[in-house]
């Protein structure tokens, strides 16, 4: 038969489209797993509407009972309700694996969720980087969103920051918690930051400043999410002053940085990392010929990189120039070519 997968959207009962709903009551066994994110909605309500009883998946059960939910699937067509959209979790799309490997056929309804919803805030959804989340205290400190943060500003790109949730436990992170826990583990305070709360809602806000004054606003309800952005376009200004109430002098400073200046902040950040988590190998290291040959190969490469981006794209041609200077340095001071600059 089949198994199906099917997005809730983001806010409640009525964000299910109209394909979600015929799906849903087409199905032989309805689960919902409302662990990942808050909905306003209940199983009762769920039921009521879809005019079937609602099976509540707790945390890990998706995990733990797998493979007993892709054995019924192969008799029966079993559907999953997911809040916001189904495969923003890597745990679905390996339900999804699963099946497929055992013949048992899938559907998937998409749905709205937090990644396409932030676009609200009126900042590109295009300049988005790797998105992060914030741990409760006992699950980790901030020091990785704070990496992640700074990785995606050396490229330009915004930062979304999902907030830690415990539906069962009824444990919901506030955005001004989580702004002021950034800030105590090393943010400055003049970090332009954007919260947001219950997107897709009717009572949705949407809030912009500098982190310190950020983390003085009660949002109320959750969920809520964070943004850090990178560079901006003066539309995206535009709209955080319309849209989030964001104050100029939050703004200052925040457009596009000089592509050299984007550069030099991307490779020393990139550096720092590596000097910080490199290893070293036991000694002593081979190195061979052939091994040499290949560092050659990447100088040309670089070298030809530089030839072609010289003409429009001068800050990336110095860079790829000083990769191949790099390289010609690290073997040189090896023992293992002789020239002089």
């Amino acid at each position: 038969m089949t198994l199906s997968l099917i997005s809730m959207g983001l806010a409640d009962e009525k964000d299910l489209s109209l394909r979600a709903l015929e799906e849903a009551r087409a199905c032989d066994v309805l689960y919902a797993e409302l662990y990942t994110m808050k909905l306003s909605t209940t199983l009762a309500t769920l039921s009521e509407l879809i005019r079937k009883p609602v099976i509540l998946l707790h945390r890990g059960d998706l995990e733990d009972l797998s493979s007993q939910i892709v054995e019924e699937a192969n008799t029966k067509r079993v559907g999953i309700l997911v809040g916001g959209d189904c495969l923003s979790a890597t745990t679905h799309i390996s339900l999804v694996l699963e099946a497929r490997q055992r013949n048992v056929e899938t559907a998937i309804i998409h749905g709205s969720s937090i990644f396409s919803a932030i676009a609200e805030t009126g900042l590109s959804i295009y300049k988005f980087g790797r998105t992060v989340t914030m741990p409760f205290p006992d699950k980790g400190s901030p020091d990785t969103v704070l990496r992640g943060i700074e990785e995606n500003q050396s490229n330009g790109l915004h930062t979304l920051v999902l907030l830690d949730l415990d539906n069962e436990r009824n444990l919901y992170m506030a955005a001004q918690y989580a702004v002021q826990s950034l800030i105590d583990a090393g943010m400055s305070p003049d970090t332009l930051v954007v919260a947001v709360a219950r997107l897709g809602q009717p009572d949705s806000i949407i809030r912009a400043g500098k982190a310190l004054e950020v983390a003085s606003i009660d949002l109320g309800e959750s969920p809520q999410s964070l943004v850090i952005p990178g560079s901006l376009h003066f539309l995206e200004e535009d709209a955080l002053r319309a849209l989030a109430g964001c104050p100029p002098g939050a703004l200052k400073g925040r457009t596009a940085k000089p592509e050299l200046d984007r550069l030099i902040e991307k490779y020393t950040l990139g550096c720092k990392r590596v000097r910080e988590e490199m290893k070293l190998k036991q000694l002593p290291a081979r190195l061979t010929e052939a091994k040499v040959i290949e560092l050659l190969d990447h100088v040309d490469h670089y070298i030809a990189d530089a030839d072609y981006y010289k003409a429009d794209k001068k800050p990336t041609a110095l860079t790829s120039i000083a990769y191949a200077e790099g390289v010609l340095d690290a073997l040189r001071l090896l023992g293992v070519a002789e020239f002089e600059w």
